[in-house]
């Protein structure tokens, strides 16, 4: 039987927090039909810095089992997902749980697989333990998360990651799929599939990347970046050459390369086709318009090189992002 402890702190989201124990509660139950009783796979106890009970962040108290100090020896440690609010609320909040954060690193060096999800990232890199390692976290936080731990080795585009008894994965609901790719490693593919079924878990979603807006948060403080943004947005269907638009903005095509690299981590070119893809998205989700229609209304005349490109950035095709996001009809 795999034994978890399930971290409970202030804070946390309550789905975030349940949900995986609500999974594996399923799995008990399939694997107890098919072999008695003695065919329960997981046990689980919640855990507290103190053993006191947490308030989630949706204000709903939760008891918990057992302080850190009192608490078993466990195959796995999961660590739920918070609201994240900013930077300085996140030093004040590694500051607080730094008695917690510690105690998962000694857990995992006596052999303990450490699982997180969505900004839960953020509490397992303050352990350092990610340092040098793969890790991912909630797309939306890409920026936020590289710049805190640059020694980590971030793959926002991935929904789960594993390295060294190190276990992540992506933005908020990913907690089912976590919770059903371990249950596929600790007992068997076929419960895993059983449980997805009866919990209508899409085990197919297997990246991040068809969900991310490429273009979030992209606003810059460089008023030449700022400017060459505004024009590329307004005129994003059109043939553009960098050198053109460098002279535009006044500057030359080698500083303004530097300056979108240092502010957006992209160039011009990337930034236009970042531009070219959302607007694809718009079209696929919001209207019927044949895929060739959708590719010359974004700037393109090659259907083929449009549809790697849009795959290579979402990682899917225009028809399979087309067929799981297109709005339903009133």
């Amino acid at each position: 039987m795999v034994k978890m402890g399930v971290i409970a702190y202030d804070n946390c989201y309550l789905s975030s927090l349940s949900g995986p124990m609500d999974a594996f509660q399923v799995a008990n139950a399939y694997s107890c039909r098919q072999l008695g009783p003695s065919g329960t796979q997981f046990s689980w106890n919640t855990v507290s810095i103190t053993g006191e009970p947490v308030k989630t962040s949706g204000g709903i108290s939760i008891a918990t089992d057992m302080s850190i100090a009192n608490a078993d020896v466990f195959d796995l440690i999961y660590l739920p997902a918070f609201p994240y609010q900013g930077a300085l609320a996140m030093d004040k909040m590694a500051e607080e749980l730094r008695p917690l954060l510690d105690w998962l690193v000694v857990q995992w060096k006596r052999g303990a697989t450490l699982v997180t999800i969505c900004t839960g990232g953020f509490l397992m890199a303050e352990t350092g333990l990610l340092d040098g390692r793969e890790a991912t976290t909630t797309w939306w936080l890409e920026k936020q998360f590289h710049k805190r731990y640059p020694n980590v080795k971030l793959n926002s585009r991935a929904m789960i990651t594993e390295q060294d008894r190190l276990m992540c994965a992506g933005a908020m609901t990913s907690y089912q799929n976590m919770a059903v790719h371990l249950i596929e490693r600790y007992a068997t593919a076929d419960l895993a599939i059983q449980c997805a079924k009866a919990m209508l878990i899409d085990t197919s979603v297997s990246a991040q990347s068809p969900y991310q807006n490429l273009l979030m948060d992209e606003a810059s403080g460089d008023p030449v970046v700022a400017k060459a943004q505004y024009w590329l947005q307004n005129h994003a269907k059109e043939n553009i050459d960098q050198a053109e638009l460098a002279q535009k903005m006044g500057v030359s095509q080698r500083t303004l390369i530097r300056r979108f690299k240092a502010e957006l981590d992209l160039t011009p070119l990337n930034y236009l086709q970042n531009i070219r893809i959302e607007t694809a998205k718009q079209l696929l989700e919001n209207t019927t318009l044949p895929l060739i229609e959708v590719t010359e209304h974004v700037g393109y005349t090659d259907i083929s090189s449009f549809s790697r490109l849009f795959k290579q950035r979402t990682g899917l095709t225009p028809a399979a992002y087309r067929q799981r996001f297109k709005a339903k009809e009133a």
